[in-house]
Formats: structure tokens, C-alpha cells, sequence
């Protein structure tokens, strides 16, 4: 009959809707299995890391003799956080506090006539973005071992230079600028700092091509250290990175020695007083350089490190 054969028609529609609602259910379940396998598997894998670091922070430029110079090592700490997406590869994040400092007569036989004299403090402020290269993989399986690693990345850092000024009215400058330089005695003793005093001639009429230097600049840091891994939670670290800086003012000595008179006129006679400290004043003409303006400072970082794994790196269930 008409009607029994559109009921039939009516049914088999119905159930291969229901045929078809089903297949995409399961579709969408294995999707959905699968996709929460594979973050389990990468959560587990990957890891994040905070923690500790402490060490030395050291400067080298125009006021040392030498890359590492012991007498100049400061203390310095800080915070690390590290994530480690691959056995390889590790992104990394610090802050550190440390200080700088550089000074003429560590090497200077006092009294010597063409002693330059000068020397600088600063405190430093170091923000570092790295990526670290795995030398030995970071295998999650290994519960402990030795990971040697390397990185580069970029750091931006605050300092400001500054000198104790000695009031010596038996000095060279005290003779020259005369009465000027009596008007300093109150400040014996005082942490002066030194950019604003434009030490070379920065922004004067005679020197207007010098410009003052940023507090805040750009460096590249390279270094290499080891991981102790104690265990999937705990790790230690020894590493250290130089900073290769694009500029030569972390000492505030870079290019030649200006007229006191000059600096008198425009900075007051403190910018005087500190920019030339020898016993015997350097002629503008003749011997007027102060450092190597060919040659930027580079400031390095040793530390201690000791992070706690939040989550992840430990060895995952095999899929298939």
C-alpha cells in the first residue's frame, strides 16, 4: 500500500541520520583523544622553570688592564625563569643587580706625574632575553646528569657613573681654576655623578658633535655554563656571559681631555675638578687624550643559578 511504503521511506531516513550522527560523534571523539594525548604528551615533556641567581658582575674597559680584573668583582644576584620546549632548545628570562667599578690606581705608582688618577662606581641593572642551545639533549627520561649549554640573545641595562670627589686644595686644578674650585671644599668626600657633568665636553659649544650618553643601553650577551640536574624538580647551575655593550661611557672615559676653563663656564667647577684628577693637568693640544674611543666597555656576569621545575619535563607514556 502507498501509505506503508512512505512509513518504510520515512525510517530508513531516520536511520541514516542517526548513522550519520554517529560517525561524526566518533569522529569528533578521536579528534578530541587525540589532540588531549599530544598536549599531555607536550605539557609533560616541555617545562617551566623559576628560581635564584647569584654570582659577580665585573666591567672592563678604558679604567682596567685586563678582561678580568679580581679587585674589581662585585657581588650580584637576581631572578632566572627558564621553558624549555625541546631537549634542545631553552628561552630564558633574568634580572640582575650587580655593580661596576674601574679605577687608575690599581696600577698606578702614586705620585708619578702623568698618572691619570681617575676612576668610577655604578650600580647595574641587567634585563636578559637568551636562547640557550643544549650541547647534551635534555632528555625528560634522565632523572639527573650534567647539561652543558650555551646562549646569546639580547639585554638591555641601566648604570650611572660615578666618582668620590677628593678635595685637594694643594692640587694642580685647585691652581688653575682658583677661586672656583675653593667654593668645592664642603663637597670632600661627596659621590658625584659623572654624566651630567658632560666630563668630555658633551653638548658644549666647542664640542656639540659629543653627545651625553644614554644611563640605559643595548648589549649582546654571550655566555655558556653547565646544569646539574639534582632531579625532575630541582636543578643547579654554573654559568657566565659577557655583555658586549655599543657603548664606551661605562667608565666615563672615552676620547680626549677638554679645557677646564671650558667645562668651568658650562658644567660648574665640580666638572672641572673630577674630569682631570692627575697631578699634572693635560695640555688640550699636546696630551689631551683620556681613554680609547676605539675600543667599547664590555661588563661580564658569573652566576650561581637554582631553579624549580613548575611543571613538565618528566618522560611521557609512548602513543601510537
Amino acid at each position: 500500500m502507498l501509505w506503508l511504503r512512505l512509513f518504510n521511506f520515512y525510517q530508513d531516513i531516520n536511520m541514516k541520520k542517526g548513522n550519520i550522527k554517529s560517525l561524526l560523534g566518533l569522529i569528533l571523539v578521536t579528534l578530541l583523544s587525540a589532540q588531549t594525548v599530544e598536549a599531555q604528551r607536550w605539557f609533560r615533556t616541555s617545562s617551566l622553570e623559576f628560581g635564584l641567581i647569584g654570582g659577580f658582575s665585573h666591567y672592563s674597559g678604558d679604567l682596567t688592564r685586563q678582561t678580568f680584573e679580581s679587585k674589581g668583582f662585585k657581588p650580584s644576584a637576581g631572578l632566572i625563569t627558564r621553558y624549555t620546549p625541546s631537549d634542545r632548545f631553552t628561552f630564558r628570562l633574568s634580572a640582575q643587580y650587580g655593580q661596576l667599578e674601574g679605577r687608575d690606581d690599581w696600577y698606578e705608582t702614586p705620585g708619578e706625574a702623568d698618572n691619570r688618577n681617575l676612576s668610577f662606581q655604578s650600580d647595574l641593572w641587567d634585563f636578559t632575553g637568551a636562547l640557550e642551545f643544549n650541547i647534551r639533549r635534555m632528555d625528560p627520561r634522565v632523572k639527573s646528569g650534567i647539561f652543558p649549554y650555551v646562549y646569546a640573545g639580547v639585554s638591555v641595562f641601566k648604570y650611572n657613573p660615578k666618582a668620590v670627589f677628593e678635595y685637594d686644595p694643594g692640587s694642580a686644578m685647585a691652581a688653575y681654576l682658583g677661586a672656583p674650585y675653593t667654593e668645592l671644599a664642603n663637597r670632600d668626600g661627596e659621590l658625584v655623578e659623572l654624566q651630567p657633568l658632560g666630563t668630555e665636553g658633551q653638548e658644549t659649544t666647542e664640542f656639540n658633535d659629543r653627545e651625553r650618553y644614554s644611563l640605559t643601553q643595548i648589549a649582546i650577551p654571550i655566555g655558556a655554563g653547565l646544569k646539574f640536574k639534582l632531579n625532575h624538580k630541582w636543578t643547579l647551575g654554573l654559568e657566565y656571559g659577557m655583555r658586549i655593550t655599543f657603548t664606551d661611557y661605562i667608565d666615563d672615559v672615552s676620547s680626549t681631555y677638554v679645557d677646564p676653563v671650558r667645562l668651568l663656564s658650562q658644567y660648574g667647577p665640580m666638572s672641572a675638578a673630577v674630569a682631570d684628577r692627575s697631578p699634572t693637568l693635560h695640555d688640550e693640544q699636546l696630551d689631551n687624550q683620556r681613554g680609547d674611543p676605539d675600543k667599547n666597555d664590555l661588563y661580564g656576569l658569573f652566576g650561581v643559578t637554582f631553579t624549580y621545575r613548575l611543571y613538565g619535563n618528566r618522560p611521557s607514556c609512548p602513543t601510537f
